[in-house]
This record gives C-alpha cells, sequence and structure tokens, in this order.
C-alpha cells in the first residue's frame, strides 16, 4: 500500500487537490502494475477496478493468483469448490500463464512497486504540488 504523507497548516485547502491526487496515482500505479498480472484472457484485467484510492482486483479467482499458490477444496482435495466453501492454500506453485503479459508473477503489486516506487512518489508530489 502507498501512502501519501502532506504536511500542512490548513487541510481544507489542500483536501480536494489530495483527493484527486489518490485518484490519480491510483490510475497509474493500477497501468503500471498490469504487465505483472497473470493473464490468460485479459478477464480480471478489465473487471479490476478503483473504488476511490484503492485498486481492486475482483474475487476469489484475483486472490487464487495474486499468492501463486494451488488452492484446493480440502474435503475432495480438488481445486474446484461448491458456492460458498472456503479452499485451503497448498505448498504447490501455481503455472502463471505469460502469454498476454510476459512479465506475469504472483504478488504483482510488491513487483510493480519495487519497480516504480520512486516514479509513484514523484507523480503524487506533482499532483498535489501543482494541482494536477
Amino acid at each position: 500500500m502507498l501512502t501519501i504523507t502532506v504536511k500542512t497548516g490548513d487541510l481544507s485547502s489542500i483536501l480536494p487537490s489530495t483527493n484527486r491526487a489518490e485518484k490519480i496515482l491510483a490510475t497509474q500505479v493500477m497501468k503500471d502494475t498490469d504487465k505483472y498480472v497473470p493473464a490468460l484472457t485479459g478477464s480480471l484485467t478489465q473487471r479490476t477496478h478503483i473504488e476511490e484510492s484503492t485498486i481492486v482486483y475482483p474475487g476469489p479467482y484475483a486472490r487464487f493468483l495474486y499468492y501463486g499458490k494451488v488452492m484446493i477444496y480440502e474435503p475432495t482435495g480438488s481445486t474446484w469448490a461448491p458456492k460458498n466453501e472456503h479452499k485451503v492454500v497448498t505448498d504447490r506453485d501455481l503455472v502463471m500463464h505469460k502469454t498476454m503479459h510476459p512479465l506475469a508473477t504472483s504478488h504483482w503489486f510488491e513487483v510493480s512497486k519495487a519497480q516504480n516506487l520512486e516514479r509513484w512518489a514523484r507523480v503524487a508530489e506533482r499532483l498535489i504540488n501543482n494541482g494536477r
């Protein structure tokens, strides 16, 4: 998670700019991170969205991919589980599809953050200081 700290005496004058900056920065983070998200059809990317300033990768499918481990329904040992039933993580790695995104990996945000954090900080600073 990227946190922006603004030191000011009167937040009322900067708050709208800060909220706008957070949304713009989240959009940039999502764009920069996309190339690390596993994709076979692009469905996850198409359904990924921003709520306020939070990037949301929807559904249990995203969780499954993010951690990069096979998950099973314990009573059967199957990767399929009945609706509303809980799966458990195994120690087996998922095979990441890299057809659409050759850099796809688990923990894609951390990989993107390692590559882009300084840039994101510059973008955030510019947005807050310039109001755009």
